[in-house]
Order: structure tokens, then C-alpha cells, then sequence
């Protein structure tokens, strides 16, 4: 059995709130009845009285309806019951308001209807259905259309958690690469491998600063990939035959910051180690009918030597669920792996 009190207090606390907004509703919902049936009155108080019936019946039937029957039936899946319960409290509540009115006349309200007991009813009954039931249904569509931008605002801050993740570890990735190339030169040369480091400062410095918004210029993620080249051009040496081409048109648009350089990365991380012939990379990127072009090769190690190569490592993996959450259904990746080389494609949607 429910407690009627604790069953009260629930429903007054979710109302609580919005109270000035229900009372405004149900004081215009009264007059709205009291204008509609005064035709049939004669006796203005009488008409006031009658009204507060319909009012008060209407009233219990959405409440009971929203708060009680639908957490406890309709949201658990028990819909059947939920509508048997419904209809049997606009029964309920005919009969109700059928004794309410004939109480306040002091004799049946068949005169007053000129009807029977069964169509006054019938009338009550229908009356208490349409008025709960389209109350419940807005109710319903405003609380679905709020439960639509609640999920939509949890799947955003969800992707954009995610994206913030992705983001994160070109960092790692990339300080990865670049220390084992300062390490190798520390051996070398320690005067280059001072230089590298102040590069590699400035690199750091383009991340933390420059790339922290959504969108940057394409400009500024080219200059990085260029900066990116000469820290590698003086880890590979001269055995190093590098390509870099852009197009005369690349200016005016933005793109999601470090969206290329894992690209270029996977170039150097798998590039041959060739003694007798050049290790070649190469790069190109361009505008072409609302997109941008990127183009990445590398030489390799035979397959045998360097199998890596054909998943790409986590670098790839994380920029291709990047592009996924950043341009999706606006991006196409084509890779290519032959037995001395790799090369991939990318298209972006841009315009």
C-alpha cells in the first residue's frame, strides 16, 4: 500500500520548483472551464462550484498520473498496466465528481445535464481522459525533447573528452620520437644536438600555445610539419632525400590542430635505413574543390624487415579516430603498403 502523506510530499517536492508555474497553469485552466460551460448556468456560484470539480478531478487524475503511475509502471516497462490503472482512476473520479456535483446541488445532476446516470458519466469519464491525457502527452514530449539534449549534451562533452585524450597523446607520441633523436645526437654531436633542443622547445611551445584551440589555419599546422622535418632531416643525415610541396592556394581556411603530423611522423618512424641509396620521403598538400589533399611516402624496409608499417603503431590509430570525431563522413584515408614503400592519401572536407 502507498502512504497517502509520503505519496503528497513526493509530488509537491517535484513540484516544488516549478510551483509558481503550475498554479498559473491551473488558474487559467479554471477560468478556461468556467468560460466554457457558462452557457449552461444560470447560477454564477453554482458554475464556480461545478468547475472546481472538473479542476480538482483533472487535476488529481495528471498528478497521480505523471508522478505516481509513470516512474512506478510506465518507465518500467509495464505500459498495460499503467493504462489499466489510468482508466480505472477516470472511472474512479467520474463517479467522484458525479457525487461531488450532485453533494453541492443536493440532487442528481441528470436534470441539471439532461442526460442519464450512464451518459454523465460517460461525459466525466472522457472529460478526465482527453484533459489528463493531453496534459501527460506535452508533459511527455517537453521531458523527452529535455532527456534529447541532456544525451546529446553527454555525447558532446563524451567526444569531446575523448578528442582531449586523442590530443593529448600526439604529445607523448611526438616527444617520444624527438628525444630518441636528440639522444642519438648527444653522442654525435653535442653542439646539433643543443640546437635540436631548442627546436624541439619551440615545437613544444607551438602545442601548448598555438594549438590549444579547435581550429587553427592550415598555415600554422604546415609550418609545424616543417619545423617537425628539420629536427628529423638532422637525425636521418644526409642519406635523406626529402620532398615537400604545397600549394600556391592554401590560405583562408582552418583545419583541427595536428591533424597532418602523424602522418609525417609514421614517414620518419618507418623510413628505410638505405646505406647505399637515398631514403626518400615524401609530402605534398594542396586545395582542390572544397578539400584539402594530403599526400605522405616513404621508403621502407623490405615486409620481412617491417611489418609495423602496415598497422601504422598508435599514431595512426589515434588520428583516424580523430578524423572519425572531427570530420565524420567528411574525410577519406587510402594506404598503401608495397614491399620498399609506403604512402598514404588523405581528403578532408573543407568548403
Amino acid at each position: 500500500m502507498v502512504n497517502l502523506g509520503n505519496w503528497t510530499y513526493g509530488v509537491l517536492s517535484k513540484i516544488g520548483r516549478y510551483k509558481v508555474h503550475h498554479i498559473l497553469f491551473w488558474m487559467l485552466y479554471y477560468v478556461f472551464w468556467l468560460f466554457s460551460y457558462k452557457s449552461m448556468y444560470k447560477d454564477f456560484s453554482l458554475l464556480m462550484k461545478v468547475t472546481s470539480v472538473y479542476l480538482f478531478s483533472h487535476a488529481t487524475l495528471y498528478y497521480t498520473s505523471q508522478y505516481f503511475l509513470n516512474p512506478k509502471l510506465l518507465k518500467k516497462d509495464r505500459s498495460f498496466l499503467f493504462l489499466i490503472s489510468f482508466l480505472g482512476l477516470c472511472v474512479f473520479l467520474s463517479l467522484l465528481m458525479y457525487a461531488a456535483i450532485a453533494l453541492i446541488m443536493g440532487k442528481s445532476p441528470n436534470g441539471l445535464f439532461e442526460a442519464s446516470f450512464f451518459q454523465i458519466i460517460s461525459v466525466f469519464f472522457f472529460s478526465n481522459f482527453f484533459a489528463a491525457g493531453i496534459m501527460l502527452a506535452i508533459k511527455g514530449y517537453f521531458e523527452t525533447r529535455k532527456m534529447h539534449r541532456k544525451n546529446e549534451l553527454l555525447e558532446k562533452e563524451r567526444l569531446e573528452s575523448e578528442l582531449q585524450f586523442l590530443k593529448s597523446q600526439v604529445n607523448p607520441h611526438f616527444l617520444f620520437n624527438a628525444i630518441n633523436s636528440v639522444y642519438v645526437l648527444i653522442r654525435i654531436n653535442p653542439e646539433l644536438a643543443s640546437d635540436t633542443l631548442i627546436k624541439l622547445s619551440n615545437l613544444l611551445r607551438s602545442q601548448l600555445y598555438d594549438f590549444s584551440a579547435e581550429k587553427i589555419e592550415i598555415q600554422q599546422e604546415i609550418e609545424y610539419l616543417k619545423n617537425y622535418i628539420e629536427l628529423e632531416k638532422i637525425r636521418k643525415g644526409e642519406r635523406l632525400e626529402l620532398s615537400f610541396e604545397e600549394g600556391d592556394n592554401l590560405e583562408d581556411f582552418s583545419i583541427a590542430p595536428l591533424i597532418l603530423i602523424p602522418f609525417l611522423e609514421n614517414c620518419f618512424k618507418h623510413l628505410s635505413t638505405h646505406t647505399d641509396r637515398p631514403n626518400i620521403v615524401k609530402v605534398k598538400i594542396w586545395l582542390e574543390d572544397g578539400f584539402l589533399l594530403a599526400y605522405f611516402y616513404n621508403t621502407t624496409e623490405p615486409k620481412e624487415k617491417n611489418q609495423a608499417r602496415n598497422t601504422g603503431g598508435i599514431g595512426l590509430v589515434n588520428i583516424k579516430r580523430r578524423l572519425e570525431l572531427l570530420y565524420p563522413k567528411s574525410h577519406w584515408i587510402e594506404t598503401k603498403a608495397e614491399n620498399d614503400s609506403y604512402e598514404v592519401k588523405l581528403k578532408i572536407r573543407i568548403k
